[in-house]
C-alpha cells in the first residue's frame, strides 16, 4: 500500500495498493467501512466481476464478498471511508445499503458529458476541450466521483473554489497549476476554500476527482492567465516536504 493521504483519527485514506500476481481471499466476508476503487494496472475478481484497467466500483460496508482474486495482480486506486476492518460472514452487514453501491463502472464505455456540469453552470466557464464522466454520488450526502479529460492545448483563466474538500489523481497526461506540472500519478487532497488555478495542458489529462463533506459546488475568480511552465513549489504538510527533493526532472519535457 502506499498512502496518498490518510485521516489519522478516523482511518479514512486514499491509497494506491498493489495485489500481487495470485492474489486471493476465499472466505466469504465484508468491510466495516466503504471501499471505492479505480484500476490503474492489471486484474482484480471480486464475486465474478473482473475489473480490469480503468474500471471502477463502490462498494459501501457490508458489502458480502465471497470470492477476490488477482491472477495477474493489480495496482488500484483506493479509497476507505475508515480503517479497512474485515468481518467473516455469509451475508451482508445489517449496514449494508443498495443505494450506495455501485458494483462496477467500465469507464471506457461509459457517456461522456461535454457539456458545463451542473456545479460548474456559469457563463464564464467555456467547457469546450473537455469532458465529465459521472460514476458516483451519495444518495444521502451529495458527495461523488468523477473522471475529467482535458485536450492537448487546454486552458482556461479562471481559477477556482469550493465549499468542500476535493482530491484529485492524475491518470494520464499533464496539468499545469501555478505551483508546477501535474502529471501521471500525482495527487491532491485541498480543503475547503482554497483558490486554485488557472490550468493549462500541454497533451491532455485524465484525471479521477472526488468531493469529500457535501455537494460540489465552484465559485469562480479572474487570473492573469495560464502558466505554460511552472517551477515545483507543492504546498505541503511538513513530513511530505522531503519527497519534493526527489523530483530532479519532475518538470522536464520529453526527450525526443
Amino acid at each position: 500500500m502506499r498512502i496518498l493521504s490518510i485521516d489519522t483519527e478516523q482511518g479514512d485514506a486514499s491509497t494506491q495498493l498493489r495485489y500481487p500476481p495470485g492474489w486471493q481471499r476465499t472466505e466469504p466476508e465484508y468491510l466495516l467501512e466503504d471501499e471505492e476503487f479505480f484500476i490503474l494496472e492489471g486484474s482484480l475478481e471480486i464475486n465474478g466481476h473482473l475489473y480490469t484497467k480503468h474500471h471502477y466500483a463502490h462498494l459501501p460496508k457490508g458489502y458480502l464478498r465471497t470470492s477476490q482474486s488477482s491472477r495477474t495482480g493489480a495496482v488500484a486506486l483506493t479509497f476507505f471511508s475508515g480503517e479497512p476492518k474485515v468481518e467473516t460472514a455469509d451475508a451482508a452487514g445489517p449496514m449494508f445499503d443498495a443505494r450506495r453501491l455501485v458494483e462496477q463502472i467500465d469507464t471506457l464505455a461509459a457517456p461522456a458529458m461535454t457539456a458545463v456540469a451542473d456545479d460548474m453552470d456559469t457563463p464564464d466557464w467555456d467547457p469546450s476541450g473537455s469532458f465529465h464522466k459521472s460514476l458516483y454520488e451519495d444518495p444521502y450526502t451529495g458527495e461523488r466521483t468523477w473522471l475529467i479529460g482535458m485536450m492537448p492545448h487546454w486552458s482556461t483563466h479562471l481559477c477556482e473554489t469550493h465549499p468542500v474538500v476535493e482530491e484529485e489523481f492524475a491518470v494520464l497526461g499533464d496539468l499545469c497549476f501555478p505551483m508546477g506540472v501535474f502529471r501521471d500519478g500525482g495527487y491532491f487532497w485541498r480543503p475547503p476554500g482554497i483558490e486554485h488555478g488557472p490550468f493549462c495542458t500541454w497533451g491532455g489529462a485524465l484525471h479521477l476527482i472526488r468531493c469529500k463533506g457535501g455537494p460540489f459546488a465552484t465559485q469562480w475568480s479572474e487570473s492573469a492567465g495560464p502558466i505554460w511552465a511552472p517551477d515545483y513549489e507543492p504546498i505541503l504538510p511538513e513530513e511530505y516536504e522531503r519527497w519534493v527533493n526527489d523530483t530532479n526532472g519532475y518538470n522536464s519535457e520529453p526527450n525526443y
